[in-house]
């Protein structure tokens, strides 16, 4: 039983990550943070990582076809978004030093 649960788990998140696939690949190497902002939404943080690029955290509901509540939608005057991760997919995007995206990590993904 925890298999098939587990296999069911799985291929409900697989669709979501291969729409992100199809909608952050094409932007690799050539679009610039502003575009993935727009796309995406603003992200949570950014901050150093590996080999002078960028992390920038998202918590998207961009390829979701749930409503997000209305209390857990971003309010940029209330601070850090501690927004949950049921709601949310969390996505790390990493940028060079000219804010060209090169590469993208589905952290999570339900």
């Amino acid at each position: 039983m925890l298999v098939g649960l587990l296999l069911t788990l799985t291929q409900c998140a697989h669709p979501r990550v291969a729409r992100y696939r199809s909608t952050i690949e094409p932007h690799l190497n050539k679009s610039k943070k502003a575009e993935l902002d727009a796309l995406l939404g603003s992200p949570v943080s950014c901050a150093p990582a590996k080999e002078g690029l960028e992390r920038c955290e998202y918590r998207t509901a961009s390829e979701r076809n749930q409503k997000v509540p209305e209390i857990y939608r971003r309010n940029s005057a209330m601070g850090p978004d501690v927004s949950p991760y049921e709601f949310f997919d969390v996505l790390h995007l990493y940028y060079d030093s000219f804010g060209t995206l090169k590469e993208w990590t589905p952290v999570v993904v339900h």
